[in-house]
């Protein structure tokens, strides 16, 4: 199988970008976008995070400072990814929010021994049910992204920035529907938070509790008001820098 280069430029960087260099590094927090998105709208999650964690986000083809590649990804380049990662044994968490949260599981499994655990916002686990098939007309994506809120119409109305977005939606969608249908099975030997908005248009509340089958260790479900994109609202900031804290903080009583 062929996989793309993940040297130039690199999938992962750190956020936020160009920050001044830190003391060394004890743990390391891994951020996985949603479908669509880019690293840079997770930096309001960092602020109180502490200065020796590194901090890096994944950036797909087609977004932020890849805007120029052609959009579109395979889970298996994204696993490749972690390759290009410096000091692969620093503790590490992944973060991911709706695809990402998907794509979490499989990057958790992936870091094995060096994986300290999983934050799955936004997404019930997934296990080969994609939200639209192949053949969904651009009419249904748009009515996917228009109950997952938080899209200014503007947008939707502009036929260049609808062209794009539509372009990366489906590509987004064909990875979450690879990655789906490789969850089977998949346990990780970490523990997992599940982090949801209680109006969530697009998760299904009641199916939160089987992210208890990807892992060996705890599971916790916490679920707090808001939409698809409520880790975004202030008043949710909270809930995901204490389970960040939670879980190195864990780490640190087994380290001691």
């Amino acid at each position: 199988m062929s996989v793309r280069t993940t040297a130039q430029p690199p999938w992962w960087s750190q956020l936020p970008p160009g920050g001044e260099p830190g003391p060394v590094p004890r743990a390391r927090l891994l951020v996985v976008p949603h479908s669509g998105g880019g690293p840079n709208r997770y930096l309001r999650l960092l602020g109180g995070l502490a200065d020796d964690i590194e901090v890096l986000g994944l950036t797909l083809p087609g977004r932020e400072r890849r805007r120029t590649e052609r959009p579109g990804a395979t889970l298996d380049e994204v696993l490749a990814s972690l390759s290009a990662i410096r000091r692969p044994e620093l503790p590490t968490l992944v973060l991911g929010h709706s695809l990402g949260a998907t794509l979490g599981l499989h990057l958790a499994h992936a870091l094995g021994e060096h994986c300290v655990g999983l934050i799955a916002s936004g997404q019930e686990p997934r296990d080969g049910a994609g939200r639209l098939s192949e053949q969904a007309g651009d009419e249904d994506v748009l009515r996917l992204l228009e109950r997952g809120g938080d899209m200014p119409s503007a947008v939707l109305e502009h036929e260049g920035l609808r062209a794009y977005l539509l372009e990366l939606l489906r590509t987004d969608l064909r990875l979450g529907r690879e990655s789906a249908e490789r969850s089977r099975g998949l346990r990780i030997d970490a523990p997992i938070t599940v982090l949801c908005g209680r109006e969530d248009r697009l998760v299904d509340q009641d199916k939160l509790a089987g992210w208890r089958a990807h892992t060996s260790a705890d599971c916790e479900v916490r679920v707090f008001p808001g939409g698809h994109f409520a880790l975004f609202d202030p008043n949710n900031l909270r809930h995901y820098i204490e389970a960040v804290e939670r879980h190195f903080a864990a780490v640190a009583e087994l380290a001691s």
